[in-house]
């Protein structure tokens, strides 16, 4: 074809250009650089050093590591305390070496520091991968990236968590009595359970529907989370149970606020279509005072045994004793 047209083989392709011209800083047309993806490739390339809890009270527990020497041990003055009566008070120290790389040291510990299943003396070098074994608790050395270490925080707090109401859950529970527990032998401190039971429940979900007996949970949860210190530990059990775990809190005081809630739950405006529906709740309470050989199931067995009574006796009160 004569004149200047350009042929189809010259036809430029919308947004591209030929081989031959690549994009020049002067030409002024560099492709945007996608600023939260260079974050993202940045971040990546960062590690995180850190000591991954495999078992124990604090299974799945992330131990970050930093350049100054990080002390592990029972007592609670350590950088980082372990609840595990197996640990020594100042068990072992992790650091950073003079060649940059990560050392763990024992510090004459009675039970020993094992790296891959054999004891130290002294120091060993960490290498990403090793497993670490203290007492009763085995740990591994990983290096994670922020973005790793990111959905790990989500992983966690999901599997850790009701996903009606957004409390804690079970499993959780489960970890934290034994903390608490720990932290109250040491300490020789008071340590309260309080269980709560809906009274008839049944017959909301029955006469209302699921829908409805979802949102009283939600609704009582909420309630439950903003009526008790911000130390205090609220977790759904499941159905219509509840627990709370109140650090240092004795009998007169536990009795004081589980009375608050059964009267704040009673008076509670719970309404469906314009009608109120009444509900109550039943509590149990077990106060301990931290002593050796307290084990987590006295405590939980007391406060479920003082929660049958308040059933027995006519629902919506409260029961209490001294473990």
């Amino acid at each position: 074809m004569s004149g200047g047209g350009k042929s189809s083989d010259d036809r430029d392709v919308r947004g591209a250009r030929p081989a031959s011209d690549p994009p020049s800083a002067s030409s002024g047309t560099l492709p945007m650089v996608d600023t939260e993806f260079a974050r993202t490739v940045e971040r990546l390339r960062e590690t995180r050093p850190t000591l991954l809890v495999l078992a124990g009270p604090i299974l799945g527990a992330r131990l970050a590591l930093s350049g100054a020497p990080t002390v592990f041990g029972r007592a609670s003055d350590c950088d980082v305390t372990l609840p595990d009566e197996g640990i020594s008070s100042r068990h072992f120290e992790v650091l950073l070496g003079p060649d940059g790389r990560f050392l763990v040291r024992d510090l004459g510990s009675m039970n020993g520091t094992l790296v891959n299943g054999q004891r130290i003396s002294g120091e060993r070098r960490l290498e990403p991968g090793d497993r670490l074994l203290v007492g009763h608790t085995p740990m591994r050395f990983l290096l994670y990236t922020p973005v790793e270490d990111d959905l790990l925080d989500d992983l966690e707090a999901r599997a850790l968590q009701d996903p009606l109401t957004g409390l804690y859950n079970r499993r959780y529970f489960e970890q934290r009595l034994a903390q608490e527990l720990q932290f109250a032998i040491r300490h020789e401190a008071t340590l309260t359970l309080a269980l709560l039971d809906i009274d008839h429940f049944k017959n909301v979900n029955d006469g209302w529907g699921h829908p409805v007996g979802d949102r009283l949970l939600l609704e009582v949860g909420s309630y439950l989370r903003g009526c008790v210190r911000t130390e205090d530990v609220v977790v759904r059990h499941g159905g219509e149970e509840f627990s709370i775990l109140m650090r240092e809190t004795g009998e007169a005081g536990a009795r004081t606020t589980a009375e608050r809630l059964r009267e704040g739950i009673e008076a509670f405006p719970f309404a469906q279509l314009g009608n109120r529906i009444p509900i109550t709740v039943s509590i149990g309470l077990a106060v301990a005072r931290g002593r050796k050989g307290l084990l987590a199931e006295q405590l939980v067995e007391a406060a479920d045994a003082q929660l049958q009574r308040a059933k027995q006796e006519g629902r919506n009160r409260v029961c209490c004793i001294a473990v």
